[in-house]
């Protein structure tokens, strides 16, 4: 989690926006950012007003303090109503600006992966002490408990996100063999290599040995391998981190008792806190019209609390530089990566998911096999709705989604919407 935190005067503003075609400038990169979660529907007027005359009250932006060091407040946009309930404003928001910024401090911390810290057991001490129990944060260990109930291997995917990452930063096609197992027959053979080990328990797994401890267990043979090859790390949640540091943050604030509002990161990952009856909350759907063209494809209303999910196979923020390159004859390179071979796939433009009864990390975790494929299984959409979790995929220029009770309006011009019947 070492990305640096964005220009907070760029940040987004949760008034209605209207649905616009994007410029291929940064102007349009950061209105797609205002646009992608965090959007109250019934609090513009008031919005607008409290910025001009009274800026400790109503809707306002509540950034992380800067008492803890570097966090990961920088990947998150957290939007708070102060003065909705019965405290005092302004004690309100020193209070959450405290709580916030603690536990954004705790959640860059123990997901990060280069770096060791004192008193916090990060996935990189985790990987440098094998085969030994370690106390970690109560939320990195329920973390491993989900991924684990879930079936999911990508964590110990750890090698091959540290070469494959490289990609991202490469200015030109002709950088991209060293890190692109596309272009590659060797790195494409080093990653599956890493993903056999990594599909294997008997290889590496952790252990959960109970009262917030863990165990890595990694065989002598994987051992000798990724020592013979320098590497630092075996974990990493990869495009899965910011899920499990969405639902970390919001708890934290929900224990806190700090619900009037949402928090998303630049990823995809929203957590609406928001219980009040009648508090309309919007989510704009983007899509890529042509490369390099991102719009506003439809917009979603909702009612919270709500865990929200967008999975994507184009860019469309100035953050996505870090998670997605696109080659000159169009292709994208993107971040999920399939964890039987290391390689990034996506079976659909987009895919939204929604639920009021999992969180950011439960419905992320159901959305990565159906959108981490080379076709879409429509039937899994399917089971995903008898799960809980409304679903929008969009290819093609067209929207499916798998609920009539999710509403979709502002179609963009020569998009289509397939919607259950009633």
């Amino acid at each position: 989690m070492g990305r640096t935190a964005k220009d907070r005067r760029d940040l987004p503003h949760p008034p209605p926006v209207e649905r616009i075609e994007l410029p291929g400038g940064s102007t349009g990169l950061r209105l797609a950012a205002a646009a992608l979660f965090l959007l109250v529907g019934a609090a513009a007027l008031a919005y607008s007003i409290s910025r001009l005359f009274a800026p400790e009250t109503g809707w306002q932006e509540i950034e992380a303090g800067a008492s803890q060091g570097v966090t990961c407040a920088g990947e998150f946009s957290l939007f708070y109503e102060l003065g909705a309930g019965d405290r005092d404003p302004r004690e309100e928001r020193q209070a959450l600006t405290g709580v916030y910024t603690r536990a954004c401090r705790a959640a860059y911390q123990m997901f990060h992966t280069v770096e060791r810290f004192e008193d916090v057991v990060s996935l990189l001490e985790l990987s440098q002490r094998p085969n030994e129990a370690l106390e970690v944060d109560p939320a990195l260990y329920r973390a491993f408990e989900t991924v684990q109930a879930a079936g999911d291997r990508t964590v110990y995917l750890g090698p091959v996100y540290a070469r494959y990452g490289n990609l991202f930063s490469c200015q030109d096609d002709g950088m991209l063999a060293d890190f692109d197992p596309r272009l590659s027959g060797e790195v494409a053979a080093e990653y599956a290599a890493y993903a056999a080990y990594a599909a294997d328990p008997g290889h590496i797994d952790v252990e959960l040995l109970g009262e917030n401890r863990l165990r890595l267990r990694v065989s002598e043979e994987y051992l000798s391998y990724v020592r013979g090859e320098g590497i630092d790390c075996l974990l990493d949640f990869g495009w899965l981190r910011n899920a499990f540091a969405a639902d970390y943050l919001a708890d934290t604030l929900s224990e806190g008792g700090f619900t009037s509002g949402s928090i998303a990161s630049w990823d995809g990952f929203a957590r609406c806190l928001d219980a009040r009856e009648g508090q309309a909350y919007t989510l704009d759907l983007l899509d890529e019209l042509e490369p390099g063209r991102p719009v506003f494809a439809a917009r979603a209303q909702y009612q919270g609390p709500m865990s929200l999910v967008t999975l994507r196979n184009f860019p469309a923020l100035e953050e996505d530089a870090g998670r997605f390159y696109r080659l000159r004859d169009g292709q994208v390179r993107t971040m999920y990566l399939d964890p039987a071979d290391g390689l990034c796939r996506s079976a659909a433009d987009s895919l939204t998911g929604c639920s009021a009864v999992l969180n950011c990390a439960g419905v992320a975790l159901r959305l990565g096999p159906v959108f981490i494929a080379d076709a879409l299984d429509a039937a899994a959409l399917d089971r995903l709705e008898a799960e809980g979790v409304h679903t929008v995929c969009c290819r093609d220029r067209t929207l499916r989604v798998s609920t009539p009770a999710l509403t979709l309006t502002g179609l963009y011009e020569g998009y289509s919407l397939e919607q259950p019947k009633k």
